[in-house]
């Protein structure tokens, strides 16, 4: 039995027992509900988070965004602190540094919950909340990860560091994109704890391109409406190009990464999230606009993809002189990917093998997560964590807390792999 394994074992003995600790922590956080937007109760959960990490050994500190950045950082935030937890525990060298990441805001709890969604509750084995699985019970067993590493004293080399952050949900701006962009995150490797799936690794996920588009028109009445420019049949002139024009092509653009759901390796668009025009049933409508969602894969570029719908506009306005166009790009995020050949994906996906003893797979995420901002910075990065995509947002969010278990396990264990004392 090589050192990384029998150090493992002495960890794993800690884990098990501190699984009341773990749900009790998952259930602490979810109870303060950091609903974003606007960013509620956010200084009152990172206060917890720091205080839980001095309290098993880190250092641990809270930033906050200057309050002139808050504006264009966090425009839905309504001038709300954005505190950051940074921590960290050194042993014997600095490097290698691993870094866990996770965000601490949730979305709103719309819908019809069963129970109160802010009080957690257990029922046949699993955590229910808001935030359980996406993503404080992430956070819960990164945490117990680190607190079994320290109380078994076993022997490893390098830094374990934390940041937990808020608004990732309303793209991270003010969270992990802050802290990267002022390069206050200097690891080797991150571990984001988003809700992967426990036999599941996330080495990559899509870009994205949110925009308004706007044709306009002039007013007349409905009556007369051949003295008018009817805005609303000009965007349907635009959405009918984008479907039968762009679609097409874009269906044919597949990555060579692989996706938990059958076809969601290929780039996508989808019109009309928000449509908007028209003031009266007998007005000839003078502005119509609809939102566009494209995301794209690790193999396109944003400029060719904001190339491709631009030109398309300008080839539809040179066609028709009465089509006037406005556009308003609403957010763009990049895609990213980590090697599946990189020290960190390599022990990650060992340590999922050897906990669960089932080989995981691979894949890219669907959605935008905080892991571009860090592999940007030059970081190394996967996400990895307890819960689905498909609890993520809804109704009766839930996690099972043997995932929560397992998912600590595997951040103790990959992080032995990479800050081991001796090669084996």
């Amino acid at each position: 039995m090589n050192s990384t394994s029998k150090n493992f074992e002495k960890v794993e003995r800690k884990i098990a027992p501190l699984k009341n600790e773990l749900l009790s922590l998952a259930e602490d956080l979810i109870a303060i509900p950091t609903v974003n937007p606007p960013g509620r109760n956010y200084s009152e959960c990172a206060e917890f988070l720091a205080g839980t990490l001095k309290e098993i050994g880190f250092e641990a500190k809270i930033i906050k965004v200057p309050d002139e950045l808050l504006p264009s950082l966090a425009p839905h935030g309504e001038g709300l602190p954005r505190p950051i937890v940074l921590a960290s525990l050194t042993k014997g060298g600095k490097t290698p540094e691993l870094h866990f990441n996770g965000h601490y805001d949730v979305v709103p709890a719309t819908g019809s919950w069963s129970t109160d969604p802010f009080e957690p509750v257990v029922k046949d084995g699993k955590l229910y909340g808001r935030g359980s699985s996406d993503m404080k019970g992430g956070i819960a067993s990164m945490i117990i990860a680190a607190r079994a590493l320290i109380e078994s004293e076993v022997d490893f080399n390098g830094t374990i560091s934390f940041s937990l952050t808020p608004d990732e949900e309303t793209d991270g701006f003010a969270g992990s994109g802050f802290i990267n962009q002022r390069r206050m995150v200097k690891a080797d490797y991150c571990i984001i704890a988003e809700p992967s799936g426990v036999e599941n690794v996330f080495n990559a996920h899509k870009g994205s391109l949110w925009l308004e588009i706007t044709a306009l028109g002039k007013t007349a009445h409905g009556s007369t409406p051949w003295l008018g420019v009817n805005a609303f049949e000009k965007i349907l002139k635009i959405a009918r190009a984008i479907d039968e024009e762009l679609k097409p092509r874009l269906a044919k653009k597949v990555s060579k990464f692989q996706t938990t759901s059958p076809g969601g390796n290929t780039a996508t668009i989808m019109l009309g999230g928000i449509v908007r025009g028209g003031t009266s049933v007998n007005t000839v409508p003078e502005r119509c606009s609809f939102t566009v969602d494209r995301r794209f894969i690790p193999e396109e570029s944003i400029d060719e993809v904001k190339g491709e719908i631009f030109d398309l506009l300008q080839k539809l306005q040179d066609q028709d002189e009465e089509l006037k166009i406005e556009t308003k790009i609403l957010t763009e995020t990049d895609s990213c990917y980590t090697s599946l050949d990189s020290p960190l994906c390599m022990a990650v996906v060992e340590s999922v093998a050897e906990v669960t003893n089932k080989k995981p797979s691979v894949t890219m995420c669907m959605g935008s997560l905080d892991m571009r901002y860090f592999v940007n910075a030059g970081v190394s990065t996967i996400s990895y964590g307890p819960g689905n995509m498909q609890m993520a947002h809804v109704e009766n969010e839930c996690v099972s807390i043997e995932d929560l278990m397992t998912s600590a396990k595997v951040y103790a264990l990959a992080t032995l792999k990479l800050l081991s004392m001796q090669k084996d």
